[in-house]
């Protein structure tokens, strides 16, 4: 407010004064206008006076003050004070002064949020009757109990705004219930209260329905607290514009019914469990501006009556399960700024947007099943600034208008299907492009788009990957571009031109990737790239030696899975190298390590032909892989900072040095050598796995001895450990109990002595349980059965031992009713990588491992119990394990009847009774099972006609040999029953194999809460007939992003 009189002389010591209080240094501080002989109501920074020269209002917030501010202070001598703004500004954990209370007949305002306050609110602010606003938000103030706070606000009858963001975050209020607080405010009589914000607050549980009294409530905050419900009653307060329940995850609820006439303007419920439909009187919220509900539980398709709200400007539907196609009437939106629907289960065309929205910046429709061209009303949005349009089903080609829409910086049309050549009339001579990033990749797109680069001179990122671009690439096109940092062609079919007589620098370029581009050798012109950082040129057929210029000009070199066979030059000196990652990987390097500069933190050797001993390594390694090598001798010491290690499948000898419990590991692979001794028990103990949390440790395929030292930490961290293959002896290490989550637990093929570990139920994150061939006894039965007991189990082994007893089946409630695995395809599917660690299990095996890639196979559910001594019936009760894709229980001393209830696991892909005492004939209910591709019920007593029908008729005679009384196509025995006879003579058993047990390896690779699955198929025993084998295969190429090939039938023809 402007004064018509000059100030007065008290109002402007008295701040002058104030000013003296503080010690003022920079001039952005407000304070620092303030002079003397200068009048403050019209030359001093945040000072305002009313018509008689009187100071009414004060912000000084933002102006850098520090210290203390006391109850004598000249500023409360301001008494016709209006507005006390002080917020953020730094008063040392001093106290509120209680001299507020001198401004009780003129202050209407009091703003001390984010100001360093502390200590106890003076009862005297609650003298302040006239205050119209109060904000004490992100201060360092002892909680109010609920009923203190009633008592400092009810005298507050004018009140019409309280903010108390992040007020109680000490965590009073996790011992109050939520309600409590809110009914203290709501009890205070503030019939006035407009604006309520208690963001950050620390409330929990129930908030009750005492807010239902504020009834000219018109916004409320109670965004980033733990609530649990909120009354569907408050949406239909009739004053309120703005609701913001955003960042309460364990909230849940779902949205009322909307009455016409509604107020709300704004609904922010983002980072919710709210859930259910979105109503269709949704649309009478005419006045809406702003609804986000991302990252919630929301489903079903949409109604169209959301494109009726005119006003919308801002609408995130992200991280939902929606489905369906978009409204029509979407189209209806022009106002619209934002537009958010990525990560959901959209079908159909793309929202088709009104030419007249011209207000529209953003536009996410990433990571949903969209399909059909781009729709021709994108490239008439002027203000657009980002396009997403990512992973989905889109085709056509990209219109070419939207490479010249005025504002577009960002446009990511990655991971779809479009296709089409791009010509001369894409980009017209007076093109200029303001793109700064542009993501074309996973898509079909033909012609090189390069030969246009030249116009985008804005860009900065450029990812071309894996489309069918060809061509040569020219380096030269690029130099023009000042800004572009990253390119990436990896996955095309081009050529690089050489230009090994020239010098040509791209002025930015930090980052090259021209992975599985038929390289020969390493393109000349990178070695003249002063910023260059990170260079990928994995998978081509380059050969000769590594360039020397690698090593001083590059940080992180990716040269895997080539044809290198050595170095340019030995190396001496790195001292100015500045090469952290290395991988070399899959080459064809041999001969000893060379010295590796002090600089390096990531080094990968793995699958080359390098040998003798190792050298001493840089103390700045945090991860070696060194695995599948021709190393020898003994273990070497390692870095005390090294995280991951990998010495499998070499030649290593001796014991495990003690050395290895000074390293702060993560994960250790030593798997595949032939280290003997016994485990230190230091490598377990309380000390180190609390200190160093440790995620995966693999020793399997050595020869240790001795017993599984019982020092697991109480702080343990493993989360997989494999020992799988060596000569360990005595019982299981009952510490292994405090490893929480640990997910893979290996200990087949060892000498275990011991009963079956109950005592492991309670893991929680326990997926893979690996115990064969080992001298576990006893039957598995317990007086009751835990409601926790292996909730996670999915894939469990037991064959192999001495096990007695009814099948435990009871005793894996994970694989009951349902599968492990539904797995949220919109999540999971696209979440990012971390490094990937491999440990392999191992089912009872023979003949030669065939070793194929990795895959992710997560619902993989799977029982091995052969080779045991269980007896007594198969209950029906196994027809609920509906998750069971493969079930094992050959090699026992099972009798009864096969179960017709088998019918009812859908997902069985492989069945095995073989040796057994199973009576009866076999359910031609079993035919239903449509996955069944593996069955063996071999020496059996089994007897009658072996059912026809889908893959019964194409199972070998060796699924049901030494049945005497059996017959069918599949024995070439013809079914006569006046032939048949009463007895059942006994199953020919003498020539039964100990060994009939599934040949599955599988490599399971840790990210933390995930598994992947990469299957080695041992001499072919599971998958008994080509057909499926070359299912399976094509199975992997799918999850490698290989195009399946032809499965050639192997049935057999009927006559």
């Amino acid at each position: 407010m402007s004064s018509t009189s000059p100030c007065r002389p008290d109002q402007s010591l008295a701040l002058l004064q104030f000013k003296s209080s503080f010690s003022i240094e920079y001039d952005v501080s407000k304070l620092w206008s303030w002079k003397a002989n200068t009048d403050c109501c019209t030359s001093w920074d945040g000072v305002s006076c009313d018509d008689f020269g009187f100071v009414i209002g004060l912000d000084v917030s933002r102006s850098m003050l520090f210290g203390n501010i006391d109850s004598n202070n000249s500023l409360f001598n301001l008494y016709h004070l209006q507005t006390v703004n002080l917020a953020n500004n730094d008063f040392n954990f001093s106290s509120i002064p209680a001299g507020f209370a001198r401004l009780n007949r003129s202050l209407t305002h009091l703003d001390l949020s984010s100001s360093n306050f502390s200590g106890v609110v003076p009862q005297e602010i609650s003298q302040l009757t006239n205050l119209i606003s109060l904000d004490l938000s992100y201060s360092t103030l002892e909680v109010l109990s609920p009923d203190t706070l009633r008592t400092l606000v009810s005298n507050f009858s004018s009140l019409m705004e309280l903010h108390l963001d992040s007020f109680m975050s000490d965590g009073y209020t996790s011992a109050t219930s939520s309600h409590e607080w809110l009914s203290a405010i709501a009890s205070a009589k503030l019939h006035h209260l407009q604006v309520l914000t208690l963001s950050g607050c620390e409330l929990g549980g129930s908030i009750g329905t005492s807010l239902l009294n504020l009834s000219s409530l018109s916004h409320l905050d109670l965004s980033y607290n733990d609530i649990t419900d909120f009354p569907q009653q408050m949406f239909h307060l009739p004053n309120l514009k703005v609701l913001d329940l955003s960042h309460n995850f364990n909230l849940t609820g779902s949205f009322p019914e909307f009455p016409p006439g509604s107020a709300i303007q704004q609904l922010f419920l983002a980072h919710t469990n709210y859930t259910g439909r979105i109503p269709h009187s949704i649309g009478n919220l005419k006045q809406l501006t702003d609804l986000e509900v991302g990252h919630c539980g929301f489903f079903g398709p949409l109604p169209h009556s959301l494109g009726d709200l005119e006003q919308l400007a801002f609408l995130d539907l992200s991280w939902n399960n929606f489905e369906g196609e978009v409204p029509s009437s979407f189209s209806n939106f022009s106002r619209l700024e934002e537009l958010d629907m990525s990560f959901n289960g959209f079908v159909g065309p793309l929202p088709s947007l009104k030419a007249s929205c011209m207000t529209i910046a953003r536009i996410d429709l990433s990571f949903n099943e969209f399909s059909g061209p781009i729709p021709s009303s994108y490239a008439n949005l002027p203000n657009l600034t980002h396009l997403h349009l990512s992973n989905n089903q889109l085709n056509g080609t990209i219109p070419p208008s939207l490479f010249t829409l005025p504002s577009l910086q960002e446009m990511h049309l990655d991971q779809n299907k479009f296709i089409g050549i791009l010509d001369d009339e894409v980009f017209p001579n007076s093109i200029s492009s303001p793109l700064t990033r542009l993501d074309l990749s996973y898509n079909l797109l033909e012609e090189n788009i390069l030969k246009f680069i030249s116009k985008f001179t804005s860009l900065e990122y450029l990812d071309l990957r894996s489309n069918n671009f060809h061509g040569a690439v020219d380096p030269r096109m690029f130099t023009s571009l000042k800004n572009l940092s990253v390119i990436d062609l990896s996955d095309n079919i081009m050529l690089l031109i050489d230009t090994s007589d020239l010098v040509i620098t791209i002025p930015s370029l930090s980052e090259f990737a021209a992975s599985s581009c038929n390289l020969s050798a390493v393109p000349r012109f990178l070695r003249y790239q002063p910023h260059l950082y990170s260079l990928n040129l994995s998978d081509n057929q380059i050969q000769g030696k590594m360039p020397d210029w690698l090593w001083t000009n590059v940080e992180n070199v990716d040269l895997s899975n080539n044809s290198l066979v050595g170095f340019e030059h030995p190396f001496s000196n790195h001292s100015s190298s500045s090469l952290e990652y290395l991988d070399l990987s899959s080459n064809h390097f041999e001969g000893s390590l060379p010295i590796f500069p002090s600089s390096m933190r990531y080094l990968d050797l793995s699958s080359n032909h390098f040998e003798g001993s190792l050298p001493i390594f840089p103390s700045s390694l945090e991860t070696l892989d060194l695995s599948s090598n021709h190393f020898e001798g003994s273990l070497p010491n390692f870095p005390k900072g090294m995280d991951f290690i990998s010495l499998s499948k070499n030649k290593f000898t001796g014991a495990i040095p003690l050395t290895i419990c000074n390293s702060s590991w993560r994960r250790i692979d030593l798997s595949h050598n032939q280290i003997s001794g016994e485990i230190p028990s230091c490598l377990f103990n309380s000390f180190i796995m609390d200190r160093y949390p440790m995620s995966v440790i693999d020793l399997s395929k050595n020869k240790l001895q001795g017993m599984i030292p019982d020092t697991f930490g109480s702080e343990c961290w493993l989360e997989g450990l494999n020992l799988n293959g060596n000569q360990l002896e005595g019982q299981l290490p009952r510490s292994l109990a405090n490893c929480l989550y640990l997910t893979v637990l290996d200990l087949g093929n060892n000498q275990i002595d011991d009963t079956f570990p109950f005592w492991l139920e309670h893991l929680e994150s326990l997926q893979v349980l690996m115990l064969q061939s080992n001298k576990f006894h006893g039957p598995i039965r317990r007086r009751h059965i835990a409601n926790s007991s292996f909730e996670s189990l999915h894939i469990i082994s037991l064959s192999a031992n001495s096990f007695t007893g009814h099948l435990p089946l009871e005793y894996f409630p994970s694989l009951y009713l349902k599968g492990m695995y539904e797995i949220d395809n919109h999540q999971t599917s696209h979440t990012a990588m971390p490094h990937v660690f491999y440990t392999f299990l191992m089912f009872p095996n023979k003949g030669q491992a065939l070793e194929y890639a990795s895959i992710q196979i997560p619902e993989l559910n799977a029982i091995d119990l052969s080779s045991n001594l269980f007896d007594g019936e198969i209950s029906t009760s196994i027809g609920d394990y509906k998750s069971l894709m493969s079930l094992n229980l050959s090699h026992n001393s099972l009798v009864g009847k096969i179960p017709s209830s088998l019918a009812n696991l859908r997902q069985l892909e492989s069945l095995d009774l073989s040796n057994n005492d199973l009576v009866g004939e076999i359910p031609s209910e079993l035919t239903s099972l449509t996955f069944l591709s593996v069955l063996n019920v071999s020496r059996n007593h089994l007897i009658g006609m072996i059912p026809n029908g889908r893959q019964f008729d194409t199972f070998p005679s060796s699924s049901f040999e030494g049945n005497s009384r059996l017959c069918g196509i599949q024995l070439e025995i013809d079914c006569n029953p006046k032939k048949s006879g009463n007895v059942v003579p006994p199953s020919d058993h003498a020539n039964q194999s100990n060994g009939a047990n599934f040949d599955w390896i599988f490599a399971v690779a840790g990210y933390g809460s995930g598994l992947v699955v990469g299957v080695v198929i041992e001499h072919f025993v599971l998958w008994r007939n080509r057909y499926y084998l070359e299912k399976f295969m094509n199975t992997i190429r799918f999850f490698q992003g290989k195009r399946p090939r032809r499965v050639r039938s192997l049935r057999r023809r009927r006559n």
